[in-house]
């Protein structure tokens, strides 16, 4: 391929491995990037770091607020580009822009297709407890991430990730394999399949809500949850009207017969509370609402823990 004869569309962080990749072969075109927007506690401009790795490389980029805009097919399609490479870009690429490049647009999609379709693969695999799941490179068609398969990339989920560090984990894989794949299209050696439907599950955005504590589900099940809503939302619960936030938890090898949610027991390494089917969760790191992070021990020292935690 020649340099300049891709399109890059992407927002979150997990895409600059795969942009730095790119950038290293000279072969950006043009990125697209969704607008800024305002947030934190200031109302201040937030820049997407798609945005800023453009700026910072001197890359053309585009912020349409609707792919749909007057003229957008005639600034993507300049040039001619061979093809056109989306990593979690967060909006819906219409008909018209997805088959303007000569290979089409690819997808790379973080999850084991056609399992976990949807804006979160990641979160909700390792919210269910997979062992594996990896990276798929598929064709965009018109339906959410059903597109026929270029290439797929398989990699372990170890027990202890988090989301942050497995996506980390699967950006860097996914730069190599991406690269090796398109020239494997472009070459025509490799040829894309269809997707198996009848398999497909679903990893729907995930709810700030989502991360309240239900202490009748086993904790495994809770541990899972921390780890896979790490950094957002995070796992909590409440004391009283104070939130505190967990931040490091496991499932303990104990039993009890206690009510869900009840406190079995503190000392100075671990705050143990009753889950269901009678699993216990080991809570070792804490960060009580405008506080900073403490171990619940020390927490206790100015503050009485409730029998139960809701």
């Amino acid at each position: 391929m020649a340099n300049g004869d891709i399109v890059f569309y992407g927002t979150a962080a997990i895409g600059l491995p795969i942009l730095r990749e790119l950038q290293q072969r000279r072969r950006l075109a043009l990125i697209v990037t969704q607008p800024d927007a305002r947030g934190g506690r200031n109302r201040q401009v937030i820049t997407s770091p798609v945005k800023r790795f453009a700026e910072e490389n001197n890359v053309s980029v585009i912020q349409p607020a609707s792919l749909r805009e007057t003229g957008i097919s005639e600034i993507i399609g300049r040039g001619q580009p061979l093809v056109a490479v989306v990593v979690a870009y967060g909006q819906f690429i219409p008909r018209a822009l997805y088959s303007l490049p000569r290979f089409k647009t690819v997808n790379v999609h973080f999850s084991l297709l056609p399992a976990y379709r949807g804006a979160a693969p990641v979160q909700r695999a390792i919210e269910n407890g997979e062992e594996h799941s990896g990276i798929t490179i598929f064709e965009i068609s018109g339906r959410m991430d059903a597109g026929d398969i270029w290439a797929q990339k398989e990699a372990p989920i170890l027990p202890d990730d988090t989301c942050a560090a497995y996506q980390q984990r699967l950006g860097e894989l996914a730069a190599p394999f991406l690269l090796d794949t398109l020239e494997g299209i472009v070459a025509g050696r490799i040829e894309k399949r269809p997707q198996d439907d009848a398999a497909a599950t679903l990893a729907p955005p995930v709810k700030k809500s989502e991360g309240l504590a239900d202490w009748n589900l086993p904790a495994r099940r809770l541990a899972d949850k921390l780890r896979a809503f790490t950094p957002w939302p995070g796992l909590y619960c409440r004391d009283g009207s104070r939130l505190i936030k967990i931040i490091n938890a496991r499932a303990g090898g104990s039993t009890h017969q206690a009510s869900s949610g009840t406190i079995l027991s503190l000392d100075a390494r671990v705050l143990q509370v009753a889950c269901g089917q009678g699993t216990v969760l080991e809570i070792v790191a804490i960060r009580p609402e405008g506080k900073k992070e403490m171990s619940p021990w020390q927490y206790s020292l100015g503050n009485r823990f409730p029998a139960r935690l809701a």
